[in-house]
């Protein structure tokens, strides 16, 4: 390992020992660090089956995932309109758009590039290969709503503190974090459901997703109250998931401001 990437990973571990011991106050010192060393871990396993994951069989899709809400995603996905299925970097996010292609849905995904080009052109390359459209983040919103408009069910990562784009102040685990607000916004103005929804890995080396309740728009509320209450209860899905599985969230990530 070369010196900068061993104080990359030193400044992560210390960004995901702080941002767990800050959540889990229960835990001691000891509890804390092992559940840190397995994030890496989890996270390791996450890369090597993304990398691989455009030579999955059915075989491979039929034995290695199972779903938990499947009519939920599907009545969704039935009303014509496109969806918005939001979702945060938990375990190996990138099976769920490779999983509803296999089903048979139209998928797209709103995509970070990744620093480095390599991996980042693997990446696409993989998305494209199990019929999922990539949309880069700075992409012209007129893709994002094309791809809606087409019916796919969107794809989006909502969990992280970006400067990037358009942020509204949402609890997170009892603290106050910045939380996109396009994604909410896209589907309030377009009519597109929106559905929350999450992957975990399971003992085995198998994934478990999990598809929310979709989450329903209040007529009597104003636009900005709308958002922020999709906001809310997105975040308060995606806490469930965490506290289910805490060794699978990307925690070196500075949520909180």
């Amino acid at each position: 390992m070369g010196a900068l990437s061993y104080l990359l990973l030193c400044k992560e571990r210390k960004q995901a020992l702080h941002n767990l011991s800050s959540v889990w106050r229960e835990k001691d010192n000891t509890q804390i660090k092992a559940l840190a060393r397995q994030n890496f871990i989890n996270l390791g396993k996450s890369g090597a089956d993304a990398v691989r994951l455009k030579k999955w069989t059915d075989r491979d899709f039929r034995e290695v995932v199972w779903i938990e809400g499947l009519t939920r995603f599907d009545k969704a996905y039935q009303q014509g309109k496109g969806l918005v299925a939001v979702t945060g970097h938990i375990s190996n996010f990138e099976v769920i758009p490779a999983y509803f292609s296999w089903l048979g849905y139209k998928t797209a995904v709103i995509g970070r590039e990744l620093y480095d080009p390599r991996l980042n052109k693997m990446l696409i390359e993989n998305r494209g290969g199990i019929g999922t459209e990539n949309i880069p983040n700075d992409a012209s919103p007129k893709l994002v709503m094309r791809a809606l408009k087409e019916g796919k069910a969107l794809g989006v990562l909502v969990d992280q503190n970006s400067s990037r784009v358009s942020n509204i102040k949402v609890d997170f685990f009892g603290r106050m974090a910045n939380t996109p607000k396009g994604p909410f916004a896209l589907a309030l103005k377009l009519g597109c459901p929106v559905v929350p929804l999450a992957i975990a890995g399971t003992k085995g080396d198998y994934y478990r997703i999990i598809v929310g309740e979709i989450l329903e728009f209040d007529a009597k509320k104003s636009e900005e109250e709308t958002i922020l209450e999709l906001a809310r209860q997105t975040n308060r899905f995606l806490e469930s998931i965490i506290k289910e599985y805490p060794d699978q969230w990307v925690w070196m990530h500075k949520k909180w401001d």
